[in-house]
């Protein structure tokens, strides 16, 4: 398994209502393919600027689709320990399936 990140992500001080807090991802993740698709032509150009935008663009969005997990596990009272051990569950089935 190569190296992964490290984040560290607070939760919202105020979450939204439940619904909405459990939307919040699938919109993210949706805005991440945006920025994937709205510059998949970019991705390999010589361009520094155009590959810069691109990049910050496609981070930015991954980074608001990590934090509306956050805001969600946070909101339906998850503790770390919860999510450690989900982690390692996850980290199995990859590795069940010759992905890691």
């Amino acid at each position: 398994m190569r190296d992964g990140y490290r984040f560290e992500f607070g939760a919202f001080d105020k979450p939204d209502e439940p619904k909405a807090q459990a939307l919040k991802p699938l919109e993210e993740a949706a805005e991440v393919f945006g920025a994937w698709q709205l510059h998949d032509g970019i991705r390999q150009s010589q361009i520094m600027t155009a590959r810069r935008a691109y990049r910050q663009s496609l981070i930015d969005e991954c980074m608001d689709a990590v934090q509306a997990v956050v805001n969600l596990l946070d909101a339906e009272g998850f503790t770390q320990e919860d999510v450690d051990a989900a982690i390692e569950r996850c980290n199995e089935r990859n590795r069940e399936r010759g992905r890691l």
